[in-house]
């Protein structure tokens, strides 16, 4: 099958949700993907643009979100790219080493105040590549179809 991509450009509002989960599941339809592995993708791409809306541009709608999306063949690859701030080093390192986490379920006091959208991205994603460039954050979100 040839390679398909295609690219969003939306505001950096929570109100573009809507819009990046129907462009995602026009874009993969003609692939007839397994629908949890689209429901996976469509989670950790809104998980990621979210987080680009709260904490990369502290909610500023004028900024705008580039979206990504190339199917290959092999995996789906989305980058969401945005000119707001970097994730801090902190946060990056924990991401890379995240802490045991065993909350109950029962029991929402230890359940953590945040901090579980980046653990969730890379726990149904098989790749979560992050870089900033020139001052443009890179989210690239990869998941294998084989």
């Amino acid at each position: 099958m040839a390679s398909a991509n295609t690219m969003l450009c939306l505001p950096a509002s929570l109100d573009s949700l809507e819009k990046l989960s129907n462009e995602l599941y026009d874009f993969v339809k003609p692939f007839s993907l397994d629908p949890a592995l689209v429901y996976q993708l469509d989670l950790a791409s809104s998980e990621a643009f979210t987080n680009i809306v709260r904490h990369a541009v502290n909610y500023d709608d004028t900024q705008n979100v580039i979206i990504t999306m190339h199917h290959d063949g092999h995996r789906l690859t989305l980058t969401l790219s945005d000119p707001g701030l970097a994730i801090p080093d902190d946060i990056l390192r924990q991401w890379l080493q995240p802490p045991d986490l065993t909350p109950d379920p029962l029991n929402q006091a230890s359940w953590p105040e945040g901090g579980m959208g980046l653990i969730l991205i890379q726990s149904v994603m098989d790749r979560v590549l992050y870089e900033t460039v020139n001052g443009c954050n890179q989210l690239t979100l990869i998941k294998d179809l084989a």
